[in-house]
Order: structure tokens, then C-alpha cells, then sequence
């Protein structure tokens, strides 16, 4: 470990132990010079202790999506799928985190891509995560449709009633195919 990781881990121990001693201690007089850094050490935890997405992981997922294209190679959209997955397991984000938007993209990016390689279980549970990990959040393509519904149109498409497909924003071409696709397995 380097000496930079070695300070901050001591760092967020020695901060984490004062705010745990000062509050377990009963406090008789009202001392407001001790009571005021309570507030500060709080704060200071907090703002260290925000889980990061590695940058180098999120650029090298982004560099071998741009390198797979429109491939429609399978393993290599699982590796990408897996890879995506990587960068932001065992990670928390909350709507204003820095790295939302970001871990948001990775979530949908391995979404999309286990649905192309034909992993739908993947991709259900992959889906699943993303809406625990950013409830009520969702991602909008180009023409303002939702990550989200089109996602579930995609995976639960024979499931779905007429009216369910009909609530969902979803893009309106793949709407079409999905009621033909429908007609055709009823009849």
C-alpha cells in the first residue's frame, strides 16, 4: 500500500473513533467548543467515505464499447456486460452522487448488452439491480424514451397485455414489432 491509502485509512479510523468517543461519553456541562466538533467530524466522514467509481474502469469500459461497435458477437457483449457490472458492484449511489449518471450508464450499458447476447436471465437480474441501486431514477435515449420500460418491454414482452405495452415509453418502431411479434405467438 502506498503511503497516500495508508494516511487516508488512518485518517477515516482516527475520525471514525472520535465521533464514537464523544458520543458515548455522557456530557454533564454544556461545553461548546467539544459539541461543535461533533457536527465537524460527522461531515468529514461523510465526505470521505463516498464510494468512488474508478475512472480507469469506467474509460476502459467505454474504450471497448466503442471498440465492439455494433458487433453482434456475443462473448464480446457479455465481456462488456460483466466488465460494466465490475465497475460499480459493492458500490452505493443516492441521486446526487458525483458518479450517478455514470454508474447509472454502466448499469444500462450491461443491461443492453446481456439482452444482446441473448442472457435474458442476466439481464432480468441485472435490470432488478439497477432499480434497487437508482429507484425512481431512470435513463432517457435520444428520442426521450425510457431505459427502463423499454428494458422491461424487451424482457417480459410475452407477458405483457396490449394495454401494459401500450403504457410504457417506449420507442414507437419497436413498439410495432413487439404487438406484431405478440399477434403472431396468440394466433
Amino acid at each position: 500500500m502506498s503511503l497516500k491509502i495508508l494516511t487516508i485509512q488512518f485518517r477515516k479510523v482516527a475520525i471514525a473513533s472520535t465521533v464514537l468517543m464523544l458520543a458515548a461519553c455522557n456530557i454533564t456541562e454544556s461545553n461548546t467548543n467539544e459539541m461543535a466538533a461533533v457536527p465537524i467530524a460527522k461531515a468529514e466522514i461523510e465526505r470521505i467515505s463516498i464510494d468512488r467509481l474508478d475512472s480507469n474502469c469506467y474509460s476502459q469500459v467505454v474504450q471497448r464499447k466503442n471498440s465492439i461497435g455494433s458487433s453482434a458477437d456475443a462473448a464480446q457483449q457479455l465481456a462488456l456486460a460483466k466488465a460494466a457490472t465490475r465497475c460499480i458492484e459493492n458500490k452505493s449511489f443516492y441521486p446526487q452522487h458525483p458518479d450517478s449518471q455514470n454508474a447509472m450508464q454502466l448499469s444500462a450499458l450491461a443491461v443492453v448488452n446481456y439482452i444482446k447476447a441473448g442472457e435474458t436471465q442476466l439481464a432480468e437480474q441485472s435490470l432488478t439491480g439497477f432499480r434497487k441501486q437508482f429507484p425512481k431514477q431512470d435513463l432517457l435515449f435520444a428520442d426521450y424514451t425510457s431505459f427502463v420500460d423499454t428494458a422491461v418491454a424487451l424482457l417480459k414482452f410475452q407477458t405483457l397485455s396490449a394495454h401494459e405495452l401500450q403504457t410504457l415509453n417506449i420507442n414507437s418502431s419497436l413498439r410495432t414489432e413487439l404487438k406484431r411479434q405478440q399477434y403472431w405467438l396468440r394466433n
